[in-house]
């Protein structure tokens, strides 16, 4: 099965949290999706002007907002979704709220770490610069894969800087024909984000964290900012989504050879297989002796993580494993190096994947509390 592209990391627990799908039996969604869904249509035909170019593809909170299947899905609501609640929540209170403008926004920035190529930092004032150093060697090492792989920073500054902002419409607006009126589209979007408090600062605008087949993985600020106001130190949060992303490139590589997901059935699955065997590689790399050599002190804050990025979408695509489901996905990729710190040897990419499988059909049983 081809893939070129990978899923947001944590986009099904984004996703719930944009639509309020609460995850969980005391607060069912249902009785408010009618009113959330109106203020969001409210809200976007107010502004009534089409200055915003549209995404050539329906954007995905789009699908989501207003499908009730999905607005009816109920698990377990963890931190990180009332975490997300409350960024969407204070776009959608925001005095120049417009849905058109956060997704041609976050269009636009998606693109631009997609595309872009030159000097990089991590984290908002580049705090991440030397781990990410560090673990991109380590990962390199530890895995030993063919492709080179780069990292791209996300970051809301880039919304609101005014060279960058001109050259992000300049090259994904088609609504433009020049730099010039890029750069007047750009200033007037200045002018919108002066009278905001949200925009762009947001985290909401630098959540994305996903790979690519030709060796790209991006990861934003505003999910590594969400991930520490949940608890998890900040170290341990920038290696489990970089360590992540990086087994969705041996996923690439193998891709011809890796053939138990072309088994799979449905979209949804595939997806929930692939993001449920990251987790558990990520895992085996943070807490062997030759990766990220994190004690269990410390690879408990990974679980915490992990458990809190799931998802209630069974029903979609972007599904990407319950809160339980991630968090067993964790902890069996943590045994298999504890089992690999008495022998003090790496398990290749292959044997990690096998590995995985031994235990996949007991972690997808687990939706509600197998631990």
């Amino acid at each position: 099965m081809k893939k070129t592209d990978v899923n947001i990391w944590c986009l099904g627990a984004l996703l719930s949290a944009i639509t309020m799908i609460s995850c969980s039996t005391e607060e069912p969604l249902s009785q408010n999706n009618e009113v959330v869904s109106q203020t969001l249509e409210n809200k976007a035909i107010q502004k009534g002007h089409s200055f915003y170019s549209k995404p050539e593809q329906p954007y995905i909170v789009n699908e989501i907002l207003f499908d009730k299947l999905l607005l009816d899905a109920s698990c377990e609501r963890t931190e990180f979704s009332r975490i997300l609640s409350g960024y969407f929540e204070d776009l959608i209170n925001d005095p120049v709220f417009d849905l058109d403008l956060i997704i041609y926004y976050s269009d636009l920035n998606r693109k631009y770490a997609t595309h872009y190529r030159g000097e990089n930092y991590y984290g908002k004032n580049g705090e991440f610069n030397q781990l990410a150093e560090k673990r991109m060697r380590e990962l390199t090492r530890f895995w030993q894969l063919e492709k080179e792989i780069y990292l791209n920073g996300q970051h809301t500054e880039s919304l609101d800087d005014l060279e960058l902002l001109t050259d992000m419409i300049e090259s994904f607006d088609r609504s433009v024909r020049n730099r010039d009126e890029a750069h007047e589209k750009a200033m007037a979007l200045l002018e919108l984000n002066l009278a905001s408090p949200n925009i762009p600062e947001n985290p909401y605008f630098a959540m994305d964290a996903f790979t690519r087949s030709n060796g790209l993985l991006v990861i934003g600020d505003g999910l590594l900012q969400s991930l520490i106001e949940v608890g998890v130190e900040e170290g341990i949060a920038f290696t489990a989504v970089l360590s992540h992303e990086w087994w969705h490139q041996a996923q690439f590589e193998n891709d011809d050879t890796w053939d138990y997901i072309d088994e799979i059935p449905s979209k949804t699955e595939k997806n929930r297989f692939s993001e449920l065997e990251a987790d558990f590689a990520a895992a085996y790399f943070m807490a062997h002796k030759r990766g990220a050599t994190y004690n269990w002190k410390r690879i408990e804050q990974y679980f915490t993580l992990s458990f809190n990025v799931g998802d209630c979408l069974s029903e979609s695509d972007q599904h990407h494993g319950t809160p339980v489901q991630r968090l067993m996905a964790a902890q069996s990729g943590y045994d298999l190096a504890d089992e690999a710190r008495k022998k003090g040897f790496v398990l290749s990419p292959e044997e990690v994947h096998q590995a995985f499988l031994d235990v996949y059909e007991t972690l997808i049983q687990c939706s509600g509390k197998c631990i």
